[in-house]
């Protein structure tokens, strides 16, 4: 009885032991004819889409590269070849997609579509206690994170299905887990994994296939302490007087020392996102999520493991009460 159970074991180890490889094998694999595929890529004024474009452009893509400044535009144009075409886009303006799509409809060859699709334009938008968040800090982040996505994708994919190409959304960790101070933001990365997950079951049949890039926490410009301090400071501060002194300023600056402490352990290696995306465009059998980051690949799967009870009181890691929850304690 013993050598059978050993028998079965080893041999459910080897089949395990053959599938891992034969599916590592299968993700070295790539396409070939970079020089004769087309990708758009948005959001590539800085961080993740600046490096993508240009890496895109050194393997010989040719790319498109929507930004959202001119400052973005001039920069790329400086520094890629003449494949490279940049230009102004803003995700969240149906007049400006459509321009793009005209644009790059008529750079395409009569027998060539788009290869790769990514939206990685986002925002980060306001972090801060749920009380202070208005309607106008929701619509800021949903219209570029999601909204923005789904007009891009809308526009694109008829040119996607002439290339039986593929699509790579840019989503979070905070699309899996939500932190009380981020809500908007977590919101509309709870949005991104939603569509992309529908959107890949509805284009399975139309050769069209979609992939989500995951990250965790990592040091760009949207992530600078300062810029998050900053829009913290002045939302606080535009709160009703009820709700700033509900928490009362002692909370308050405990809530900008974590995001301190937070933004200082973020990832500064952006190359672990960028290669995610290289890989989801140049693969033959690509993922279908990407979690670069410690964070992405750990602690958060860990973390919703745990029960909600505590994974709650983890996420909210020695929070300093606000000065009218005193207040209410004593009465």
């Amino acid at each position: 009885m013993f050598c059978t159970t050993c028998e079965i074991l080893s041999g459910a180890l080897i089949v395990i032991t053959a599938y891992l490889l034969f599916q590592w094998f299968l993700r070295t694999l790539k396409v070939g004819d970079f020089n004769q595929k087309y990708v758009l890529v948005t959001g590539c004024d800085t961080g993740f889409g600046n490096m993508l474009a240009k890496q895109l452009d050194e393997l010989g893509f040719n790319v498109f590269a929507a930004c959202l400044t001119k400052e973005g535009v001039a920069d790329l144009r400086g520094c890629c070849t003449q494949k490279l075409e940049a230009f102004l886009m803003n995700v969240t303006k149906k007049e400006e997609i459509e321009k793009a799509e005209k644009l790059v409809r008529s750079r395409l060859p009569d027998d060539k579509g788009l290869w790769a699709l990514v939206n990685n334009a986002g925002v980060l938008g306001t972090f801060l206690f749920p009380e202070c968040m208005t309607r106008k800090h929701y619509d800021e982040v949903m219209d570029v994170n999601i909204y923005g996505t789904i007009g891009v994708t809308t526009a694109f994919l008829p040119l996607l299905r002439v290339s039986r190409g593929r699509i790579v959304n840019v989503s979070s960790i905070f699309g899996k887990v939500t932190p009380s101070t981020c809500i908007p933001y977590c919101i509309s990365k709870h949005a991104v994994e939603s569509y992309s997950n529908g959107l890949r079951c509805a284009l399975i049949i139309q050769n069209v296939t979609v992939h989500i890039i995951q990250p965790g926490g990592f040091a760009t410009n949207l992530t600078s302490f300062e810029t998050i301090e900053r829009r913290a400071i002045r939302d606080f501060e535009a709160s009703p007087i009820e709700v700033q002194q509900y928490y009362g300023k002692k909370a308050f600056d405990h809530f900008i020392s974590v995001l301190r402490d937070i933004t200082g352990y973020l990832d500064t290696n952006l190359q672990r996102v960028v290669s995610c995306h290289i890989h989801a465009i140049t693969a033959r059998y690509p993922k279908y999520r990407y979690t670069p980051g410690f964070d992405a690949q750990f602690l958060i799967p860990l973390l919703r493991m745990l029960p909600v009870w505590l994974s709650d009181r983890i996420s909210i890691f020695k929070p300093e009460p606000p000065a009218g929850l005193k207040t209410v304690k004593t009465q």
